[in-house]
């Protein structure tokens, strides 16, 4: 089974991933960004439950004072939305054949929790941009900020309304 978690900041809490990343977009001369949000994402492949899922999201992967986290897998899902108005989601992965030392790293940490049932752990980041830019703007923000294309791939979508 293949569960998707995806941990993100409060939206009382400040994001410092996203506020740093909304400077460095302003400092490409792109305006109209009022915020952005960066969403951690692991793909976790192994027989696992949502019981044991939810385990590692609480004890591993997540800091429940300032953090949320969200899952899905076969029928099942909960948490994190982006159902944000006028906003662009970008998310972003290794390519295959690069090692995920993040990947690696977890899993090992799972095993230490002691769930050994996972095979596999990939990494990778979402960022949801909120304010009024343009596809043009988003794609240069991946190629000039956000996206290591030797290394990573991503792609992008509108998401909310005007």
């Amino acid at each position: 089974m293949v569960w998707i978690v995806e941990v993100g900041y409060k939206k009382d809490i400040t994001d410092p991933v996203g506020f740093l990343t909304k400077k460095e977009i302003q400092d490409l001369g792109i305006k109209g960004v009022k915020e952005v949000r960066s969403i951690n994402t692991y793909t976790i492949t192994g027989e696992v439950g949502e019981e044991e899922v939810k385990k590692i999201c609480e004890e591993l992967l997540s800091d429940n004072q300032i953090q949320n986290y969200g899952y899905r897998g076969i029928n099942v899902s909960k948490g994190l939305k982006h159902d944000v108005p006028n906003a662009w989601l970008i998310e972003i992965g290794l390519r295959p054949g690069v090692m995920d030392a993040v990947g690696l790293s977890t899993l090992n940490a799972i095993e230490i929790l002691g769930i050994d049932s996972v095979k596999k752990v990939k990494t990778g980041t979402k960022y949801l941009i909120i304010g009024d830019i343009s596809e043009e703007d988003v794609q240069k923000i991946c190629r000039r900020l956000l996206v290591n294309n030797l290394i990573q791939h991503y792609h992008y979508q509108k998401i909310g309304g005007e």
